[in-house]
């Protein structure tokens, strides 16, 4: 796989996960009963983005503002993340506010993401 596959796949994926990030609730709880997996999962899909966002600013394929972008959605995952237990109930997936501010931020980071990504592509 190419270097430039590579990186569309990247970004293809981190959209996706944004995507469902930033979802209604009811279709956040849609994709957890089909997936069979609990809330955290969401949360965990993310942190598997960031982690490889990581390695593509240190490689250089990734810059620094777009890393912003998802580290601004990481604020909010960790707010969730240091919930309390009942924060991980399909419940608190459709009421609590730190899911709310979860949705928001991959809404903004997944537009600002986009509006970047194919500027880059348009320069080819």
């Amino acid at each position: 796989m190419t270097g430039d596959r590579k990186l569309t796949d990247f970004r293809r994926w981190t959209l996706a996960v944004l995507g469902l990030l930033s979802a209604g609730p009811e279709r956040q709880v849609e994709y957890l009963r089909a997936s069979g997996v609990g809330p955290d999962e969401v949360l965990l899909q993310f942190d598997d983005v960031l982690h490889v966002a990581r390695a593509r600013v240190a490689d250089g394929s990734l810059n620094d503002e777009d890393y912003l972008l998802l580290q601004s959605v990481n604020e909010s995952v960790n707010s969730v993340s240091a919930g309390p237990e009942e924060i991980w109930t399909e419940g608190a997936l459709k009421e609590a506010a730190e899911w709310e501010e979860v949705r928001a931020a991959s809404r903004v980071a997944k537009s600002g993401l986009d509006q970047s990504w194919s500027q880059e592509a348009g320069d080819y």
